[in-house]
């Protein structure tokens, strides 16, 4: 599996602009929409390597500095709309949306590399469940290059 470091690498050598990460203000921005007191620290190295453009990986997806700093009004509706088939777990934080239906969350920032959700609107159950933040990010390069 590649790391955040690896995977920033990686697309730049396919993409020499494609990588693009975004400052500490920037991420304590995010912090704030969103609401929570801290944010796993591989998402934040992340958002410092590729906060704001990851070349192919999401692309398509809302998932980039600075539109993830909708993202919890985003969420609330999502799951407003959804009330009674999915509901978000406590401390579970939305980190990106595909075209309003498809909604991926973090377990929580108690973990420095939470597991990952995708989840569709109408659907009670799960699509797709990852063991971390890591290997979400490397199935989206590895397995899934493109919005999947």
């Amino acid at each position: 599996m590649h790391g955040i470091a690896e995977l920033a690498e990686l697309i730049r050598q396919e993409e020499p602009d494609g990588v693009l990460g975004i400052t500490k203000e920037q991420i304590s921005e995010i912090q704030e929409a969103w609401g929570v007191s801290r944010l796993p620290l591989v998402y934040v190295e992340f958002l410092s390597r590729m906060g704001a453009c990851a070349g192919r990986v999401l692309r398509g997806t809302d998932a980039f500095f600075p539109v993830i700093l909708q993202m919890k009004e985003w969420a609330d509706e999502f799951f407003d709309e959804n009330s009674g088939i999915i509901s978000l777990p406590d401390g579970a934080v939305v980190f990106a949306m595909h075209q309003g239906y498809l909604a991926y969350w973090m377990s929580g920032a108690s973990s420095s590399d939470p597991e990952v959700v995708l989840c569709a609107e109408a659907d009670p159950s799960p699509l797709r469940v990852w063991p971390s933040f890591t290997a979400f990010l490397d199935s989206h390069y590895v397995d899934e290059p493109g919005v999947k």
